[in-house]
């Protein structure tokens, strides 16, 4: 049985909790939503945020084979008027196709990824044997519904007929903590960004006696707090999964069990329950499973293509392995430059420079011809050029004339808090 499908188990069961504190059960949720899309035909834009309307919408639009493009409310008109003209309307497609989400979830471009119901539902059952996942859970939402990351929770804890906080408040907003505290949260998920949050926060000195998992993706978590969160964790009887994954691949890849985050800070871990990894001979690393997605969509006429992946994920991220079998990654493929004959990773640089000049908001880009441009929105860190050229010079024998620090007033990011380093 699919995630989304009805399940007499869990009709009388709460699906979700909203901000104005209104309880569904799971029987009215999906009521709701047959009611709200009756009609509906073809490939449907789903304006969506974290309340119940929107999930009993996309939920009834997977029950009725309406491919969804999901996507946030507050996108701009332009993009929208885009993706509409794109792909919206009743017209042929492939009858696997269940889902078409952004790969930067941002959706600032027609370039979708398509997943089939079977991806959604192979990566579902992953993550919730992995993590453990029942029906006493409480999830509180910490990130956007049309976000791969935030969109598995969600998946993941219907399937296993637990009730879902849906709330689109903030991690700054007072309101967002009392919902936790009211409605005794059991989970949170984040990006590093959220963790970044949560130190400015304080999350560790909170009284949340039931919080008992949290979970990271989404990009590469400090090791810093990698290791306070998961001694804390350790130390509190909680559990901090650290993972990875990507839109290609549903969402998850690999993970740390807990018992092994301390010992393996920095790996992205081992691979997910009915999946697996292998780094190829360029060192690229490359991941094999059913929740692989079909392919990519540029135009209304690849919703009808198959699976051209056949489950199989080239990432672009370079990796190595250890003796036991845990990943890390070294830098993106397309993230090395070839400066004065040295291969250089761009993401190594960042976050050597990050620790160095004491500054999380520290970028580059570069190419083999142009050298290395240091962004910062940290006025302090741009005046301070000649030492980041000085090491440069020192730890990557890269000489002062390829290198340029810029100012910005705000690095560029999606909703996930990822860099979008095509706009800088």
């Amino acid at each position: 049985m699919y995630f989304f499908e009805r399940n007499d188990n869990y009709i009388d069961r709460t699906a979700c909790i909203d901000d104005e504190g209104r309880e569904y059960t799971y029987g009215q949720i999906w009521d709701m939503g047959d009611e709200l899309t009756e009609g509906a035909r073809g490939v449907v834009m789903l304006e969506c945020s974290n309340d119940a309307e929107s999930l009993a919408r996309y939920l009834a639009l997977l029950r009725r084979r309406c491919p969804v493009i999901l996507i946030s409310k507050t996108l701009d008109t332009e993009a929208k008027a885009v993706l509409r003209a794109t792909y919206e309307g009743d017209y042929e497609t492939n009858p696997e196709l269940g889902l078409l989400l952004s790969t930067s979830g941002s959706m600032g471009d027609r370039k979708l990824v398509r997943l089939s119901y079977e991806n959604l539902q192979a990566n579902c059952d992953s993550i919730v044997k992995y993590l453990g996942i029942t029906a006493d859970e409480r999830p509180i939402t910490t990130l956007p519904m049309e976000y791969t990351y935030g969109l598995s929770v969600i998946h993941t804890h219907l399937a296993a007929g637990a009730t879902i906080i849906l709330t689109n408040r903030s991690l700054f907003q007072r309101e967002f903590w009392e919902m936790a505290e009211k409605y005794e949260a059991t989970s949170m998920a984040g990006v590093p960004y959220t963790y970044e949050m949560f130190e400015r926060l304080r999350l560790t000195e909170m009284n949340l006696p039931h919080l008992k998992t949290l979970t990271q993706a989404g990009g590469h978590l400090h090791e810093d707090l990698q290791w306070k969160y998961g001694k804390w964790a350790a130390e509190t009887g909680r559990r901090l999964f650290v993972m990875y994954g990507q839109t290609e691949a549903t969402a998850r890849m690999s993970y740390i069990p807990p018992e092994k985050c301390l010992e393996k800070i920095g790996s992205i871990g081992i691979p997910v329950p009915g999946g697996s990894m292998y780094i190829a001979d360029d060192g690229e690393l490359v991941y094999l499973g059913a929740n692989v997605s079909m392919g990519y969509a540029t135009k209304r006429e690849d919703l009808a293509l198959g699976d051209e992946n056949g489950g199989l994920l080239k990432t672009g991220d370079m990796a190595r392995m250890d003796d036991e079998g845990y990943f890390y990654i070294t830098g993106r493929k397309k993230r090395f430059v070839k400066v004065q004959g040295r291969r250089i990773s761009l993401d190594k640089v960042e976050e050597d420079l990050q620790e160095a000049f004491a500054c999380d908001e520290i970028v580059c880009m570069g190419s083999d011809d142009d050298g290395i441009t240091v962004y910062t929105s940290s006025r302090e860190t741009a005046d301070r050029e000649d030492e980041i050229a000085a090491m440069f010079m020192e730890k990557w024998l890269v000489r002062p004339r390829l290198v340029r620090v810029r100012y910005i007033n705000k690095i560029p990011r999606n909703d996930s808090g990822k860099v979008l380093y095509s706009k800088l």
